[in-house]
């Protein structure tokens, strides 16, 4: 039967069971027919047959030579736009943090920007080593000359 030799070299070259039955121009119940006369046949899997393969790369779409440049150019452009200059250094916050090797979050130095800070000071003042835990007992911390008076009251 060279239809059945068909079927299945067109199976094992990868085309789907609806592919080989549109090309061998069978309607669905004559090639479920012919199918149960030859006996199994091994499809391949699903989304792994020629015509599967050939849609997914038709869905991929195209990347060209310019749209990279383009891409390029606009990261560049976005990089350039917030990159700051901190005593000869520059790049983004992050950048900045590394390069000076600094025990702070890029978020820290970013809300003390928003607080008015200017970008050295935002870098270069050290995080606040407040207890939580004196803070939760109402524990207020005092200024010198508040501590000083404290002192002068329990002494007097």
């Amino acid at each position: 039967m060279e239809i059945e030799k068909q079927i299945r070299d067109l199976a094992a070259a990868g085309y789907s069971r609806r592919h080989v039955m549109e090309l061998l121009g069978y309607t669905r119940f004559s090639f479920e027919t012919v199918l149960e006369m030859i006996g199994p046949v091994d499809w391949p899997a699903p989304n792994q047959s020629v015509s599967a393969k050939l849609a997914f790369e038709m869905r991929r779409g195209k990347f060209t030579k310019g749209m990279a440049k383009s891409q390029a150019l606009a990261a560049n452009a976005k990089r350039e736009k917030y990159a700051k200059t901190v005593r000869g250094v520059t790049g983004s916050i992050e950048d900045l943090i590394k390069a000076f090797g600094l025990s702070i979050g890029a978020s820290t130095v970013r809300r003390r920007l928003q607080a008015g800070m200017d970008l050295e000071s935002a870098l270069f003042t050290p995080r606040c080593a407040t207890n939580n835990l004196g803070k939760l007992l109402g524990a207020h911390t005092m200024s010198d000359e508040q501590w000083r008076h404290r002192q002068q009251g329990a002494a007097a």
